[in-house]
């Protein structure tokens, strides 16, 4: 099942440090001293993994800034999502919660 399925709004690991630098963004893991480059689309993503943002309240408003198409965000937000979940930079918070 896609995380765009899931239930529940990504929040960002407190722990992680993000660092821009001219277009560079970067995201440090100090625990397991990993480092991520973002492009455009996973800064925005990441910035939207506030706790209160579901993934699809994410699509749309990349969709309204983007005007990309629809399929193409969601498959973006599912897959950027999935690789900061397994990177351990974000954690899920319920809905509701």
């Amino acid at each position: 099942m896609t995380v765009t399925l899931l239930g529940g709004r990504p929040i960002r690991n407190p722990q992680i440090w993000l660092r821009q630098a001219g277009r560079e963004n970067v995201l440090y893991n100090p625990s397991t001293e990993s480092v991520h480059l973002l492009n455009n689309t996973a800064l925005a993503i990441w910035e939207l993994c506030d706790g209160e943002t579901n993934p699809q309240e994410m699509i749309n408003a990349i969709v309204q800034v983007s005007s990309l198409p629809r399929e193409v965000v969601a498959e973006d937000v599912d897959r950027i999502l999935t690789e900061f979940g397994e990177a351990r930079l974000v954690s899920w918070r319920e809905e509701g919660a």
